[in-house]
């Protein structure tokens, strides 16, 4: 008999889950001797933990703590005593492994009890809760193992953990304090997918040092691991600190001692959660790929600041501009060349062409308005001032009289030749179309620039006569060639550039 009657029917079970696993042991094979040894040490360890309530130092116990050393021991019961009944199922032992296990629920379920009777100091029996036997379902390997960090310091929960999850399928990795477990986070490369080293993580609430606390709020405070599912393992009487936990951010919680169908289950859960919010986070990605893709393909099409105005207002308004110089080039007598090669031969060299005539007008800041076949439209001044947009047009043209020649020579298309008009003066830009974006100008500035053109000379840069007192205040010398009649514009005053 106990010093304290309500320990004897507890201390009469405990005495016969010790007997059932020394009979259990001959009928067991030698590589799983090792779990029915853990069984027996378990509920020494069980049998000792019920005297101290009863010891010299009863008063100094508190509840919670209690509760939680006798369910420990428990866990141990029954985590290995599931293991064996798998393992041993459809053999003579199997009867001797769920009555064993039977044992070890009565228990677990009158701990409670037992703890507030003699606490108290009270003589009341709880009366023993009705056996059950809880046989799980047979459980099967998950089609999606994960990569799981176990943290937990007590030696017997670890190894349950590791071997239920191995059996799943799962690869896991352990850490046996809160210290070493961020340890093992930090030095583990981040990588998403199959490049990540962890998918989920099991964390025991009540460890020395760092608690499951603080090891959540670590995880939780780094970036690197911020959306890694943390499954919290806690006791019963834990409850408030898992609160804490789920408010930090915890996927799930599991308590001690746990069945493998809901170890299984919650963390089929987290893993699978893991996995859509990873997939949420491709998706996402793609989208943002593709919405960047388009941005810069759009930028391609349209300015920057035309691009700017765009997403943030969904418009681009039409704007006047004063005082920007327009270009226009064209080569002479492109369609006589066309006509006497193939598109395949005529498309490399106009290709090359417009490429270097696009990084002349970068080089000088004109903005490339549109490419029409053979012609080519640039303007300075536009979208930002500048102190002399004329000047920067006739610069350009030269470099874009230059790479004509040079290709001509460099493809021996001899007779190649462009003629060039600049003219300056107030225009109004904007955006036509809502699914293939066209930034243009309009104007009478933009007409009696192509005037100018059609009306020069080849190889050469004609100015208008605005265009060209402007150039001349920087002493340019041209050569004036005098009124022509322009279509729609009457008497055009043109003037050619030489030089600066």
């Amino acid at each position: 008999m106990s010093p304290h009657p309500a320990l004897d029917p507890w201390l009469d079970r405990v005495a016969q889950m010790a007997q059932a696993a020394i009979e259990l042991r001959p009928q067991t094979p030698s590589d799983m001797i090792g779990d029915v040894d853990r069984i027996a040490s378990a509920t020494d360890l069980l049998a000792d933990r019920m005297l101290a309530l009863v010891g010299p130092d009863r008063a100094e116990l508190r509840p919670s703590r209690v509760r939680h050393d006798l369910r420990t021991p428990l866990n141990h019961v029954l985590g290995y005593g599931e293991m064996l009944r798998e393992d041993l199922a459809g053999t003579l032992a199997e009867p001797q492994v769920a009555r064993l296990l039977q044992l070890a629920r009565q228990v677990l379920e009158g701990i409670d009890d037992l703890v507030e009777t003699v606490l108290s100091g009270g003589t009341r029996t709880p009366p023993p809760p009705a056996v059950r036997d809880l046989q799980p379902p047979a459980l099967t390997r998950d089609q999606r193992a994960g990569r799981i960090l176990v943290v937990d310091d007590n030696e017997a929960n670890n190894d349950l953990l590791r071997r239920h999850l191995e059996r799943l399928g799962h690869r896991v990795t352990q850490a046996d304090d809160g210290e070493f477990a961020l340890e093992l986070l930090a030095s583990a490369p981040t990588g998403r997918g199959s490049d990540r080293p962890f998918d989920l993580v099991l964390l025991d609430i009540v460890m020395p040092g760092m608690d499951g606390i603080e090891v959540l709020r670590a995880i939780k405070r780094d970036e690197r691991w911020r959306d890694l599912p943390v499954l919290m393992i806690s006791s019963l009487d834990e409850l408030g600190a898992v609160a804490r936990c789920i408010e930090l951010g915890a996927a799930d919680y599991l308590t001690k001692p746990f069945e493998p169908v809901l170890l299984r289950a919650r963390v089929s859960a987290c893993l699978e959660a893991r996995r859509l919010r990873d997939q949420e986070v491709d998706y996402l990605t793609r989208i943002e790929q593709e919405r960047q893709r388009a941005a810069d393909l759009l930028r391609v099409i349209l300015p920057d600041p035309i691009v700017d105005e765009l997403e943030r207002t969904n418009e681009v308004k039409p704007r006047r501009h004063d005082r920007v110089a327009v270009l226009f080039c064209d080569i002479v007598g492109f369609t006589r060349y066309c006509d006497a090669r193939e598109p395949e031969e005529v498309l490399p060299h106009l290709q090359r062409l417009v490429v270097a005539w696009e990084q002349a007008a970068m080089a000088n800041g004109l903005l490339k308005i549109k490419t029409i076949g053979d012609g080519f439209m640039a303007a300075s001044g536009l979208l930002h001032r500048v102190e002399n947009p004329v000047e920067r047009c006739v610069r350009c043209a030269e470099e874009l009289v230059r790479e004509v020649r040079a290709l001509a020579m460099h493809d021996g298309e001899e007779g190649w030749s462009v003629r060039i008009g600049v003219h300056v003066g107030p225009v109004v830009a904007g955006v036509l179309g809502h699914r293939q974006f066209q930034f243009d100008l309009w104007g009478d500035t933009v007409n009696t620039a192509a005037r100018v053109e059609q009306h020069g000379t080849p190889d050469a840069i004609t100015l208008s006569m605005p265009a060209w007192e402007e150039l001349a205040q920087l002493g340019a010398v041209g050569t004036p060639l005098g009124a022509v009649h322009a279509k729609g514009k009457g008497a055009l005053e043109l003037v050619r550039f030489e030089r600066f």
